[in-house]
C-alpha cells in the first residue's frame, strides 16, 4: 500500500512539475515573440526560427543519446541480469516521447500568437511556412524514434514491449 501511494505521489508530482515547466516555457516563448515583434516582423521570424531549430536540435540530441544507450545495451531477455539496463533504455525512449508531447503543447500557443504579432502578408506566409517546416521536422523525428526503437528491439506495441 505504501509503495503504491509513493509511486502515485511521485507520478503526480512529476506531471505537475512538467506542467509548470511547460507553462513557464510557453510564457517565455510568447514573451520573446512579443519582444521580438517590437523589432519588426523579420526579428520575430528570426526568433521563431531560432527557437524551432533549438527545439528540434535538443530532440535530436535526446534521440541520439537513447540510441547510443540502446546500442550499448543491446537486446535483453526478461529475467536476465542486464534487464535493469534495458529499463534505462526504455526510460530514455519514453523521455523522448514525453518531450515530443510537451513540446507540442508548449508550441501551440506561440504558433497562434505568431499570427497575431505579425503585420505583413509576406511575414504571415513565412510564419506559416516555418510552422509547416517545424511540424514536418517533428514528424520526421518521431518517425526516426519509432524506427530506432524497432531496430534496437525496444518497440512498444499496445503497451507491451516486444523482444
Amino acid at each position: 500500500m505504501f509503495r503504491f501511494a509513493t509511486r502515485t505521489a511521485l507520478g503526480f508530482s512529476a506531471v505537475l512539475f512538467s506542467a509548470v515547466l511547460n507553462a513557464i516555457f510557453t510564457a517565455l516563448v510568447v514573451g520573446g515573440q512579443w519582444l521580438a515583434s517590437l523589432g519588426g516582423d523579420s526579428a520575430l521570424l528570426s526568433f521563431e526560427l531560432l527557437v524551432t531549430l533549438l527545439s528540434l536540435g535538443l530532440l535530436s540530441g535526446l534521440i541520439n543519446r537513447a540510441d547510443k544507450l540502446a546500442r550499448a545495451v543491446g537486446t535483453v531477455r526478461r529475467g536476465s541480469p542486464e534487464e535493469k539496463q534495458a529499463d534505462r533504455v526504455m526510460a530514455r525512449f519514453k523521455a523522448v516521447d514525453t518531450a515530443f508531447e510537451y513540446l507540442f503543447y508548449a508550441f501551440f500557443p506561440p504558433a497562434i500568437a505568431g499570427f497575431i504579432f505579425l503585420d505583413a502578408h509576406l511575414a504571415l506566409y513565412l510564419h506559416s511556412g516555418l510552422l509547416a517546416l517545424a511540424m514536418a521536422g517533428g514528424f520526421w523525428q518521431a518517425y526516426r524514434v519509432d524506427r530506432l526503437q524497432k531496430a534496437r528491439g525496444y518497440a512498444e506495441d499496445f503497451g507491451r514491449t516486444t523482444p
